[in-house]
């Protein structure tokens, strides 16, 4: 009985284009919840970890800085999360924007705003855009997205390496994929999925990147990622246009 209501339903969205819309969009946010529920909880466990391994170092009468640097930078990024949720709650009460962007500027913008990090990490970034590439949506949002993306590559890189940018257009799709230049594994590109839990989590991740994965969808668009030689992640987003 209930399958046959839901089909019923479902072919009525297909009836109406805007309902087709809302489904899709509280799908999204259903599934970006989800993922962020996931991490966030992971980032608690790490705090009620360590502040239990404390109480057992208080204890012994040796307390340990290490395990204040990693409790600052778990509260760090619970605050980093709770911020991204907010954005994410707020784009989806935003009418979708049909603006123009040009990429070649966003990327300006964002190699001027991350420069810091970059020099701080002595990594080097190369960006590689078709000219006259267009992408259509909320400017501040495809900014955070590519932003987010872009740190994501750099935390996980070594001293001198370069996070690479490429940009192309093909049949009315731009792809945007970010990975640090090195030989990726025969894995193709597929739908990006939460990690698993860690005891000391990583800025640049998690949460963020269950951001963009929103974001791009919500742009009807979509984060792909594959496993590079060396483990670590390539990333793409593709955008209809």
């Amino acid at each position: 009985m209930n399958g046959l209501i839901l089909a019923r339903l479902s072919k009525l969205c297909r009836c109406f284009p805007w309902l087709q819309t809302e489904e899709r969009t509280i799908d999204t946010l259903t599934a970006f919840v989800r993922d962020a529920e996931h991490d966030v909880l992971s980032v608690v466990m790490a705090l009620q970890a360590h502040i239990d391994l404390l109480h057992d170092e208080q204890k012994r009468n040796h307390m340990s800085v290490i395990r204040f640097a990693v409790l600052n930078r778990a509260i760090a990024r619970i605050i980093t999360d709770i911020t991204t949720l907010a954005a994410i709650s707020e784009l989806v009460m935003t009418p979708r924007s049909k603006q123009k962007q040009m990429l070649e500027g966003l990327m300006q913008e964002i190699t001027v705003e991350t420069q810091s990090a970059f020099n701080i990490s002595r990594v080097a970034l190369s960006c590689n855009i078709a000219a006259g590439t267009i992408l259509i949506g909320n400017a501040a949002a495809l900014k955070v997205m590519i932003t987010g993306m872009v740190l994501a590559v750099l935390h996980k890189s070594h001293e001198f390496e370069t996070v690479r940018i490429v940009g192309l257009t093909h049949k009315k799709r731009v792809s945007l994929s970010f990975d640090i230049g090195s030989e990726a594994s025969e894995n193709v590109f597929k739908p990006w999925k939460l990690g698993e839990l860690r005891l000391i989590p990583t800025n640049g991740e998690g949460v963020s990147v269950a951001a963009v994965d929103a974001m791009a969808r919500l742009h009807d668009g979509q984060l792909t990622v594959r496993t590079l030689s060396d483990q670590r992640h390539g990333y793409k987003l593709i955008f209809n246009v």
